[in-house]
């Protein structure tokens, strides 16, 4: 079975650079870690309760990720459709802040986009569009659509209001790392948070 990205990008995915495709050209089953230091910053940080994916203020902070591509069940049915799991480790010294995000195709989206669905259990989702660069060695991905209030297996779209503006961006440095931007922004508020650094990717 193709990876989640291969799917979402078609030929595309051909043209990423080699850091770019071990990073997202995982099968079901596989698992690659995603290690550096990340530079991390948060503008409204008291408000962490209410979006507790974002990210405490540091610098160098030591980050783990680790991906696996996998068949998610609905009730006890196995769902053919590959999803794109993200588990991360911000290492502060006063403790380790944990996220998660499963990313997957979504019948409803447009091509080219996935459907990011935020924490365990899911609560909030947010449709990305994602592009290769014409070298192959950026992939962006940007808040593109709908984004949705999740309540089990329901969805609720949410008012413009209540959307943030994410852009993701991630530059191949060499065969096996990867730099990563990753701003999130509101329209009334400007720039919430965000985090950028250099990282090693690793088949594992």
């Amino acid at each position: 079975m193709q990876s989640l990205f291969r799917v979402v990008l078609g030929a595309d995915f051909d043209r990423l650079a080699p850091a770019l495709k071990l990073h997202y050209d995982v099968a079901p089953g596989e698992t690659v870690l995603v290690q550096g230091e990340m530079d991390c910053w948060n503008r409204f940080e008291w408000a962490r309760p209410l979006i507790p994916f974002s990210p405490k203020n540091g610098k160098a902070v030591p980050v783990m990720v680790r991906n696996r591509t996998i068949l998610p069940k609905i009730g006890n049915l196995r769902v053919d459709v590959p999803c794109f799991e993200w588990h991360r480790e911000f290492r502060y010294a006063s403790g380790t802040q944990l996220s998660y995000t499963l990313t997957h195709a979504d019948p409803r989206n447009s091509p080219g986009c996935v459907l990011d669905m935020f924490n365990q259990p899911p609560n909030i989702g947010v449709t990305l569009h994602v592009e290769v660069s014409a070298d192959g060695r950026t992939l962006t991905q940007t808040a593109q659509g709908a984004q949705y209030a999740v309540f089990g297996s329901r969805r609720v779209a949410l008012p413009g209001l209540f959307n943030i503006h994410t852009v993701a961006i991630e530059r191949a440095v060499d065969e096996t790392r990867v730099q990563t931007e990753v701003v999130i922004s509101h329209p009334l508020f400007g720039r919430l948070f965000g985090y950028s650094g250099t990282l090693a990717v690793k088949r594992v």
